[in-house]
């Protein structure tokens, strides 16, 4: 890869490869992959560069974020969503997927047989819990984590406490998923069709694993400490941009700015947002990350990535993939949002 391109910054490579080719978006491909326990992992990839690490939310696949995920691949980024235990193509954890810990585990073990060392890390709801728990254990791999309507900050971590010991509020949480995704239906229902067909392939396995669901839900949902997690990511100076909807009923923007504010992060308010607001619309969230690249996302691939090549390790399974490349086209995003740097609050 070096050897094609000049030498400069990250991002001079990145824009190198953005301006290689074609003028459309590259599609994402449908890859498994088998780890060496032999447990089987969906992954949805394309493009070429620096590597983007997506997470989805629960009840969802890496597929399904298929639209808005080929535009970020014409930035200059390789994209790698990884379907989590249960979901997609990806096999369940059995009793272990009671343990938020197993999940965690399964996606370290992933990120280590594709041979990535370093990536930008971005998860959806139940996927961004994921990826700020991957950087907090590994700081040194994560280049920035942006954690998208995520199941972290204060409150969120104080309700689900609470979870523990007053069960109706666990049929209340799915109650108000349930209403959220209703609603974010209907103002996104031109793409409800685009998104049924990305996810129709995998339909048969996700009925298979349906017994998996309850078991992610619940270790999500009892997952602890999330606070102490974005501290020490502030601590280890992992740069932290959170985005997320101001109208998310599921997990209240308070949690967002409680989140940003415990990293030292950035705090990224969609106006209008529901908690599925990147599903929506497919422009939106590569134009907010377009947005950071001009700002504190580029400030931190020049600090922690000197070259795209650091970012794989030797022989990397990741490089071999998928390698489509694309250039970037106009964006036309529907969401409106106002970028907040903020300070840490004390531990």
């Amino acid at each position: 890869m070096a050897d094609r391109m000049a030498q400069g910054t990250v991002r001079d490579e990145m824009e190198a490869i953005a301006a290689a080719t074609t003028t459309k978006p590259p599609r994402l491909r449908r890859r498994t992959v088998v780890l060496d326990d032999g447990h089987r992992v969906g992954l949805s990839v394309c493009g070429e560069g620096v590597p983007l690490v997506m997470i989805h939310g629960v009840i969802a696949e890496g597929m399904l974020y298929a639209r808005t995920l080929r535009r970020l691949a014409g930035a200059g980024f390789k994209v790698i969503a990884i379907d989590s235990a249960g979901h997609g193509r990806t096999a369940g954890l059995g009793r272990k997927g009671w343990t938020w810990e197993a999940y965690i585990d399964l996606h370290e073990q992933v990120l280590d047989h594709l041979g990535i060392e370093r990536a930008v890390f971005v998860g959806h709801s139940m996927g961004g819990r994921v990826v700020v728990e991957l950087a907090a254990r590994n700081p040194e791999r994560a280049i920035a984590v942006l954690p998208v309507n995520a199941a972290i900050g204060g409150l969120w971590d104080q309700l689900t406490g609470a979870a523990r010991y007053v069960p109706f509020l666990f049929p209340l949480g799915i109650g108000l998923l349930v209403t959220d995704t209703a609603i974010g239906a209907l103002q996104g229902r031109k793409q409800m069709g685009a998104l049924a067909r990305l996810t129709a392939p995998s339909l048969a396995q996700r009925v298979r694993e349906l017994p998996s669901l309850p078991a992610a839900i619940f270790a999500t949902a009892t997952a602890k400490g999330s606070l102490d997690r974005l501290r020490a990511l502030g601590h280890a100076d992992v740069p932290v941009m959170v985005l997320h909807g101001d109208r998310d009923l599921t997990i209240w923007f308070t949690n967002a700015r409680q989140a940003a504010e415990a990293a030292g992060g950035t705090l990224v308010r969609i106006e209008g947002g529901l908690h599925s607001w990147l599903l929506e619309d497919a422009d939106s969230l590569p134009a907010v990350i377009g947005s950071l690249l001009d700002g504190v996302l580029g400030e931190a691939l020049a600090e922690r990535t000197p070259s795209i090549d650091v970012c794989y390790g030797p022989e990397a399974l990741a490089l071999t993939i998928d390698r489509p490349v694309s250039k970037p086209y106009q964006l036309e995003p529907s969401h409106n949002w106002r970028i907040e740097p903020l300070t840490p609050t004390p531990s």
